[in-house]
This record gives structure tokens, sequence and C-alpha cells, in this order.
């Protein structure tokens, strides 16, 4: 995956932290190149996007596709997940309370390139206690 400096593209998508000691080791984040308005660029390929209105991906059916050594035999909302979203030149970012620190925020910012020189006015987190959101730390 490319760096804020290897790559000036602003993304959307879905994420894991799988490694709570060392956040900048994470690698399950699937990014769809989109403008500050969340319209997908036309040179995406939408036949891999798997949410039910095929505009993003889904965490269930992202994590099915993943080989044994990336999801380490665990089920899809074992680890704490989220997404991002852009609109109106506004990222969101939804994700599970255990993972809404500053650290991991700034890892998501700066995998999907969440820039105003991405055209994005503002960030916000939405920190989301739902079941859709549940890992195993929810569940200790």
């Amino acid at each position: 995956m490319a760096t804020l400096f290897e790559d000036s593209q602003l993304y959307k998508g879905i994420f894991w932290i799988t490694d709570l000691e060392d956040i900048g080791a994470n690698q399950l984040y699937f990014q769809i190149p989109v403008d500050a308005y969340g319209n997908i660029d036309l040179e995406f390929d939408r036949m891999c996007l798997n949410s039910k209105n095929a505009d993003n991906y889904n965490h269930k059916n992202v994590w099915g596709e993943l080989s044994s050594k990336e999801t380490h035999n665990k089920p899809f909302d074992y680890y704490p997940r989220g997404r991002v979203e852009i609109a109106n030149a506004k990222a969101t970012i939804y994700l599970n309370s255990h993972i809404c620190t500053t650290e991991v925020i700034d890892f998501i910012k700066r995998k999907f390139n969440l820039t105003d020189h991405n055209g994005i006015k503002k960030v916000s987190v939405v920190v989301d206690g739902s079941d859709h959101y549940q890992c195993y730390l929810d569940k200790e």
C-alpha cells in the first residue's frame, strides 16, 4: 500500500486494526479512489466493490476473500474495524471504540490521504458502539 508521500489520491474504504501494539504495521485496509465529493474514480474497477449498493466494500465479504495468513483464522468481526466515507469535502471515519485513539485516527488519515490538499475540509470521527462494529474486545 502506498504512503501519503508516494500517493496523493484521496480514498474511502474499510480497514481492520489487527495489531494494537504497532499501529503502523497494520496492512488490512482497502481503498477506493474518490474525489472530495465521494465520486469514485472512473478508472477504478467497480467489480470488486461488494457492498449492498455496489459503491464500497463490505467487511464480511472482503474478509472471506483473504488468506488465513491475513485473517489468522479469525472471523471478520474478531478484530476492531472501521470505514472511511467521503462526501461534500468531508471525511467521516467510523470505528470501534477500542481503536478510537489519536494514533489510529492519524494512521487512517495518512493511509486514506484525508488532507486539505485533496479537498477535505473536515474530518469527523464517529465511534460506533453498535453491534455492527463490535469485536473480541467488546466480548471480554
